[in-house]
């Protein structure tokens, strides 16, 4: 069913209807970013420094949340060990034609080190996730962390550079936390989650009541969008480029329509549904 439903702008566009589904982000021929769903929230976070070569430099599971502020930085290491730390970055990028490709490979910009968070990772007020770093699904972030590599799955991590505290669970909670499969779990049952959860963790409900609570999504849809570096190194999202499920692009007049509302501008009022796809059935 629609809904008519009213969802605050984000920069006066409703980014909202993309929070259930996987967005994949390209900001040029060769860069892209994978956010999962309902983590969309990420995306005011971070920083695109420059234009990497690397093709996917971020990659960020389902149910991941960030303080607003919080940054999550990619690319714009420089190469420390040499002796001119100038990149030719911006108006001096004019440089680039009077030297030759070789010339400009060895400026001080270091290649990129792609991001990798998982699903369901808080980011703390005040942390900062930089290039090379990869989070574990799970996993929480302290207030004013910065993370340069490896943080193991369900640990919570503190300090610069961040280092595991303690574990998030004990081992029943982790391993219930691997079996409820909130990745797949449908847009539409996902405001069932709070409850179920909260009774499965206090014994109240047994898994397989659980399990028959919610749907799984076997294919998780794609929203394929195009990008910018704008302000600030901030990532502007320009227009939808389209579907996907499975692997397998879609065609669909009515998947236009309904995100079309998106770049509305006479207000807030729009026709939502948790899952667009479940709604005309293209996804089972």
């Amino acid at each position: 069913m629609l809904y008519n439903v009213n969802i605050p702008a984000l920069s006066e566009l409703n980014w909202s209807l993309l929070t259930p589904y996987d967005l994949v982000i390209t900001v040029a021929p060769q860069v892209r970013l994978e956010i999962g769903r309902f983590s969309l929230g990420l995306l005011p976070r971070i920083l695109l420094i420059a234009n990497p070569s690397d093709e996917l430099v971020l990659s960020a599971g389902a149910f991941c949340e960030i303080a607003h502020d919080a940054t999550i930085v990619i690319c714009g290491e420089h190469r420390n060990e040499s002796l001119l730390n100038y990149t030719f970055g911006g108006p001096a990028s004019v440089f680039k034609h009077f030297m030759t490709e070789q010339d400009w490979s060895l400026r001080s910009v270091a290649p990129v080190k792609p991001i990798r968070i998982g699903d369901n990772v808080v980011i703390s007020t005040g942390a900062i996730v930089v290039g090379g770093a990869e989070i574990g699904s799970g996993s929480i972030i302290g207030a004013g962390a910065v993370v340069t590599g490896r943080c193991e799955p369900l640990g919570i991590y503190a300090g610069i550079p961040a280092r595991r505290l303690r574990d998030r669970f004990d081992q029943r909670m982790a391993e219930l936390y691997a079996q409820v499969r909130l990745p797949q779990v449908s847009a539409e049952d996902v405001s069932k989650l709070p409850v179920l959860l909260a009774r499965l963790a206090c014994g109240e409900m047994a898994l397989n009541d659980y399990m028959s609570s919610v749907r799984l999504l076997q294919d998780r849809p794609k929203i394929l969008l195009e990008g910018s570096i704008g302000k600030g190194s901030a990532i502007n999202l320009m227009k939808i480029l389209g579907y996907s499920i499975g692997g397998q692009r879609v065609i669909n007049t009515d998947l236009d329509a309904y995100f079309g509302q998106i770049w509305r501008k006479e207000g807030d009022n729009v026709r939502w549904s948790p899952d667009i796809f479940a709604e005309l059935q293209l996804i089972q």
